[in-house]
């Protein structure tokens, strides 16, 4: 278990290193699960793959989103690793968080 009333991310992150050595995670939730861990602050790459390919839908899922059970955080930067042209003409765009 990690977390009475909601997830405590740490907790995870912590329990998942110890009982099975993981050290990084790669996160591909929705919104509400990657804004978790980034409310903790435990994200420090992000990875965006774009691809030109639409579904007109009105209810696009976003990166990040916060809980109502959450306290707000003060905006974070990220800086630009890398760009990789991939093919079907997406594009792969690295950041860090910087500092």
């Amino acid at each position: 278990m990690a977390g009475n009333d909601r997830l405590d991310c740490t907790l995870a992150s912590e329990k998942l290193k110890a009982l099975f050595g993981i050290k990084t995670l790669m996160l591909s939730g929705g919104g509400y699960i990657n804004g978790s861990f980034f409310n903790e602050g435990l994200i420090d790459e992000l990875s965006i793959v774009i691809a030109p390919v639409t579904d007109s839908s009105s209810d696009t899922v976003t990166l990040f989103e916060r809980g109502d059970s959450l306290p707000e955080r003060i905006p974070t930067e990220f800086t630009l690793k890398s760009v990789e042209e991939l093919k079907g003409n997406g594009v792969w765009l690295r950041y860090i968080v910087k500092n």
